[in-house]
């Protein structure tokens, strides 16, 4: 295991590449649930510097990490490689909750990148970075982000959309009121998201899980999860998910990375070979 004060410089490309990571957090109380969530999505995870990271956290039926967070404030979050050299990483820091309506939330997740159900920006000033072998993880094959999250969620923020209070029956609003208000220990959840007077809303491209920051809904087609839409299809007028080729960009993003996975794997030969 090699500690670091700080993220290295060249782990900075690998942690952005890597499709999902784990973020775990902890009560106080010995009599407490300890806490391990998966996160997905494209570009979900950020680097601010090689001290400070962040995410954006979407909504779920827990809300274990903010609760957590706002009382302790600690949190690890782990990113393995399932493809390319062996490797696991690990961020140990001090979080901090900022919710949906929040300055901080709004200067972090902006309006044209914000995804269905998305609840807070998740920051965590880094103090302890780890790197070890990773040599027993298995590979896997990454196919697709899962659609069917972003589709339920979507379908709450329209309700919320339509209703003249901006607080609807089934909007996303009473999800959170009913579902996120406080732990299973019952340590408290979300404070004030739900109260921002603001209808809770996401640009389309953005609602298709392999949506790049900042980018178009992927030109692709994808398994279909039963009740969604095909994660990154494109969507025609009628509603029919239309079967397009990988744009250039996602080609162009596959090359650089085969192209840094050989580097990486030829050091990696090295280094085994001097041993």
């Amino acid at each position: 295991m090699m500690p670091h004060e700080s993220i290295p410089p060249e782990l900075i490309p690998w942690f952005l590449k890597q499709q999902m990571f784990w973020v775990a957090t902890a009560p106080l109380s010995l009599e407490g649930h300890v806490n391990a969530s998966p996160k997905g999505v494209r570009d979900c995870f950020h680097v601010i510097s090689p001290t400070r990271v962040w995410y954006q956290d979407l909504t779920g039926s827990g809300i274990e990490t903010i609760s957590h967070l706002r009382e302790n404030g600690r949190i690890m979050l782990m990113f393995i490689a399932f493809d390319g050299p062996p490797r696991i990483a690990r961020l140990h820091g001090r979080g901090k909750v900022h919710e949906y309506g929040s300055p901080e939330y709004d200067e972090l997740v902006l309006p044209e990148n914000r995804r269905p159900g998305s609840r807070a920006a998740i920051v965590v000033d880094v103090q302890r970075v780890s790197t070890s072998c990773g040599y027993a993880v298995p590979y896997y094959e990454f196919k697709s982000h899962r659609q069917i999250l972003l589709d339920y969620f979507d379908r709450r923020e329209r309700a919320d959309q339509a209703d003249p209070n901006a607080h609807a029956e089934k909007g996303l609003k009473a999800y959170w009121d009913r579902e996120n208000l406080e732990s299973i220990d019952g340590l408290p959840g979300l404070a004030a998201a739900s109260k921002v007077e603001r209808t809770p809303y996401c640009r389309d491209a953005m609602r298709f899980a392999d949506t790049p920051e900042g980018g178009d809904a992927p030109e692709r087609s994808i398994l279909k999860e039963p009740g969604s839409v095909a994660a990154g299809a494109v969507v025609s007028g009628g509603g029919t998910p239309v079967k397009r080729e990988f744009g250039r960009q996602r080609m162009q993003d596959l090359v650089v990375a085969f192209a840094l996975g050989l580097a990486a794997a030829a050091i990696y030969v090295q280094v085994m070979s001097a041993l």
